[in-house]
């Protein structure tokens, strides 16, 4: 058997278009098969091994190309892949990923975000390639990897709750609330429309999902978030139509009227009150500050009904004091008028006051003061045994009470007050009443005499005299009848044989009058003489005024020297009848003082006088100056403040005056505090001269020594059984006394 084959000429041959045939045998042709197929079979073998080499060499390896999020772990064990693979997600864990909107960008880390990468399983997943069930398959596998390389994806978690926060925390900047349209007031008080706005609200689950589907990339591009727009609740097309009658609510002033006046509210001031509700774009009146602004209005119209009421007028006849009704604002009435007013358009309203009228009108009051009138007439005859008097209408006028009694059938009650009708009754009693006067004792030649008697006295009985006025007041023809008293003397003359005075000094004090002039010598003595003896009943008053009688020539005095008032202000020594009684008084009232008695009565001296301070019974301060008037006196007073007599006995023997408190010993205990004195005004030495034409022509007589002047208190206290009776301080403020000589001008 033989083949023919073409053979093609080698390229360039002349014969190459024309080819040549070549027969080839059937053996050649086997022959030539034969080694193809070993050929073959050889390619295959060594194909089979070689594959079967690459496997067994990557048995605990990752297939060659094989990448994870960039790395390229072909060839790498589990555990170096595994540490090349957490190393490469804690970089990336790390740094930041921008969340973007806009123009705006929030930095955050997988990590914040709750990423976590689980190596083990990224590792397997990568193992896993290549090795599935064929040969065929797994080869082609190993091709694609080494030729094109191969990406297995990280498995990685992304805990949903941390993801959301990291979101979350963008959203403040990103979410808009959407702008409802409304109707506000302009800067010029009128309504306008406010347009609505869509919001902007953040999609947190869908870029959560972007988020997530990047970090398992591991990419780090930046990731817009997802949001949506939210439509407004109030247009405005919804609010426009409301336009118009918001307007006219504030188009013109509030006027608000009633009986006590009119308010006007500035329509810029209504601005405060009306709007339009978003809710359903009804016009609203804002109550709360419409209520206040009512109620201040209220607090000057609000008052409660004043009954009418009587009195006096200036001719002193009875008069009607009008009353008034009651008003009070009705805020919530009037505040509701005044929003249906604006919600109309309408701007005039009057306030909703309820009134009421007094219980007593005028009317009312009118009437009484007709019968007031008629009560009073002109006045009220006062009888009594031995005179009588009136209360004229003045009188009754002064002492009138007008009761008012509301809701009575007589509203008013006319009567007198009694207090007042004592007061009117006073004078009448003054000039009728006559008090008794108990005799007078006094020590005479060692024996008590009574040296002028009692005399009984009388007295209208005011008590039942206001009683009686009371009474009659009303009656159709008044006349009240006072009853007399008889007044009776407590001692009379009769007494003087039954008086028990002790013979306990209480207290005696003296005081020098060596060197006085002789009239000032003679007053002294007088003086002493006409307040020795005397004798004080218990609880009575020692009045030195009234034993010393007159002090001028009659009674025995003479012009002497003392201290009297300047024309221009001040005092002086100068020539004046008595000078020289206060050495009496003085000496009697440390007498007194030193006794425990309560003084009632003291005056100081102007200046301080060193002879009445020093003596053994004498301080500084402890002075009594006296001056008898006409019409006026300054007293020396103390009360017996024992339970039996007391005399007072005076001497004078031309060097010293004493005094002693002779009675009955009450067992007290006087505590005298040194004197505490203050405000020390030193004494000018100087020399003054001043003329008198008292003193003959030439002579000279010093009548003032310079001293200085102070402040002096001396407090003290009388005690009986430990306790205190009487507590008492003398105090005293002394002018700065100068050295002053007179000179003689006389004839």
């Amino acid at each position: 058997m033989s083949v023919t084959a073409r053979i093609d000429a080698p390229p360039g041959s002349a014969r190459a278009d024309a080819p040549a045939r070549r027969t080839v045998s059937t053996a050649a042709l086997a022959r030539w098969s034969t080694r193809a197929l070993i050929a073959v079979a050889t390619l295959l073998a060594a194909g089979a091994l070689g594959l079967g080499l690459y496997a067994a060499a990557h048995a605990n390896r990752v297939y060659e190309g094989v990448e994870v999020a960039r790395v390229r772990v072909g060839g790498m064990e589990r555990d170096e892949a595994r540490a090349a693979l957490e190393r490469r997600f804690a970089a990336y864990a790390g740094t930041p990923l921008t969340l973007t909107a806009g123009a705006l960008r929030h930095a955050v880390t997988p990590h914040e975000a709750g990423a976590r990468l689980d190596s083990a399983a990224t590792v397997e997943a990568a193992l896993a390639y290549g090795r599935g069930e064929g040969l065929w398959e797994r080869s082609r596998a190993w091709a694609r990897a080494l030729l094109h390389g191969a990406v297995v994806q990280p498995r990685i978690a992304v805990d949903p709750g941390e993801a959301d926060a990291a979101i979350r925390a963008f959203a403040p900047r990103v979410v808009r609330a959407a702008t409802d349209a409304a109707i506000r007031m302009d800067a010029a008080g009128q309504p306008t429309l406010a347009p609505d706005a869509p919001g902007v609200t953040l999609d947190v689950g869908a870029t959560r999902g972007a988020f997530t589907e990047q970090i398992g990339r591991l990419e780090s591009g930046p990731i817009a978030v997802v949001t949506r727009s939210e439509p407004a609740a109030v247009p405005a097309a919804a609010l426009a139509p409301r336009l118009d009658e918001a307007r006219a609510a504030v188009g013109a002033a509030l006027v608000l009227s009633t009986d006590e006046g009119v308010w006007h509210v500035p329509a810029a001031d209504l601005k405060r009150i009306v709007s339009v509700d978003a809710a359903d774009a009804a016009l609203r009146v804002d109550r709360r500050p419409l209520g206040a602004m009512v109620a201040g209005l209220a607090a000057g119209i609000d008052r409660p009904a004043v009954d009418a009421g009587i009195t006096v007028d200036e001719a002193g006849a009875l008069a009607v004091v009008p009353g008034s009704d009651r008003a009070e604002v009705d805020v919530a009435g009037t505040v509701g008028a005044i929003e249906a007013a604006l919600l109309r358009g309408e701007h005039d309203v009057p306030l909703t006051v309820v009134r009421a009228r007094p219980a007593i009108t005028d009317g009312m009051a009118a009437a009484a003061v007709a019968t007031g009138e008629r009560l009073i007439g002109g006045g009220m005859p006062l009888t009594w045994e031995g005179g009588k008097a009136r209360l004229g209408r003045d009188d009754l006028l002064a002492a009138l009470t007008i009761e008012p009694r509301p809701g009575e059938r007589t509203p008013f009650g006319f009567g007198l007050d009694a207090a007042m009708v004592a007061e009117l009754l006073a004078p009448v009693a003054g000039g009728f009443d006559e008090p008794a006067i108990d005799a007078r004792f006094r020590i005479e030649e060692g024996m008590i005499r009574a040296v002028s008697e009692a005399r009984t006295g009388r007295a209208l009985d005011v008590e039942d005299g206001v009683a009686a006025v009371v009474a009659a007041f009303g009656a159709p023809a008044p006349e009240a009848s006072l009853a007399v008293r008889t007044l009776r003397p407590k001692y009379t003359g009769s007494a003087a044989g039954r008086i028990a005075l002790g013979d306990d000094v209480l207290a005696e004090a003296s005081t020098p009058y060596t060197g006085s002039s002789e009239p000032r010598r003679r007053n002294v003595e007088r003086a002493a003489a006409l307040e020795n003896g005397w004798l004080v009943p218990p609880g009575e008053i020692f009045s030195y005024v009234e034993n010393v009688g007159a002090v001028d020539a009659g009674n025995g005095f003479v012009t002497g020297f003392g201290i009297v008032a300047e024309e221009g202000g001040g005092v002086t020594t100068a020539p004046v009848i008595g000078g020289g009684i206060c050495q009496v008084s003085t000496t009697i009232f440390q007498a007194a003082f030193w006794a425990g008695m309560p003084i009632e009565e003291r005056y100081q001296h102007p200046y301080y006088l060193r002879s009445y301070g020093e003596a053994r019974s004498g301080l500084p301060g402890l002075d009594a100056m006296v001056n008898v008037e006409e019409d006026w006196s300054l007293d020396l007073k103390f009360r017996n403040g024992t339970d039996a007599w007391l005399a007072v006995l005076v001497t004078a023997d031309g060097d010293t005056v004493s005094a002693r408190i002779v009675g009955t010993d009450p067992g007290w205990d006087v505590r005298v505090l040194q004197p505490e004195i203050t405000n020390l005004v030193p004494k000018a030495e100087a020399m003054d001269y001043t003329d008198s034409p008292e003193l003959p022509l030439g002579e000279e007589l010093l009548v003032e020594s310079a001293e200085d002047g102070f402040d002096v208190t001396i407090a003290r206290t009388v005690s009986a059984d430990g306790e205190t009776i009487d507590e008492y301080a003398v105090s005293s403020s002394f002018s700065a006394a100068r050295n002053l000589t007179l000179r003689g001008t006389g004839g």
